[in-house]
């Protein structure tokens, strides 16, 4: 049976090198997992106050995660750490308080960025080990840096072959940690 992966992107930006990542990894991703991109640019801030109100984008990022086998999440890295979109959608689906729906979902990190640098990623597990989230991380982060010079193509196509293999090991280490839950 094959697994859904939500994925969570934390850039809006048409261009993207994390969108281009992530449409590699669902090229790359064997049968067994289907990822699917589900859009947090169009999400309000999280306001407590809006618990009780039906806001049409929180109950879409909500829904996804709540139906999805395991959750990626990609980011840029903005000032040494995740994108505040990405950090935003987290705090959506995880409030109102006692009803995150992250907690035991299978979590993949991923971070195009121009540094190489895990922060991003080192970041985000701090918050999926926090007791509103509680999530199981993938130890194998797909981190590709210095991307921006040549490692895709203008049609947004990954032709680096470091980044291919990078984002293979990912995919293959993903793959098997999912199958653990």
């Amino acid at each position: 049976m094959t697994k859904q992966v939500a994925v969570l992107i934390g850039s809006a930006s048409q261009t993207s090198i994390n969108h281009s990542t992530i449409k590699h990894l669902q090229k790359i991703a064997p049968a067994s997992l289907q990822l699917n991109i589900f859009e947090i640019g169009d999400l309000p801030l999280y306001d407590r106050d809006l618990d009780d109100q039906d806001i049409a984008a929180y109950t879409r990022v909500r829904a996804a995660v709540k139906d999805a086998d395991a959750v990626i999440w990609a980011t840029p890295e903005h000032n040494g750490s995740y994108s505040a979109m990405l950090k935003n959608a987290i705090d959506v689906v995880s409030r109102p308080a006692g009803q995150s729906l992250w907690i035991g979902k299978p979590l993949g990190l991923v971070s195009a960025n121009a540094s190489g640098s895990n922060r991003t990623v080192d970041a985000l597990r701090v918050i999926a080990s926090s007791s509103h989230i509680n999530m199981p991380v993938c130890p194998y982060a797909g981190v590709i840096g210095g991307i921006f010079a040549g490692a895709f193509d203008d049609n947004g196509e990954l032709v680096s072959e470091q980044a291919k293999k990078t984002l293979q090991g990912f995919m293959n280490a993903f793959e098997t940690f999912i199958a653990k839950f």
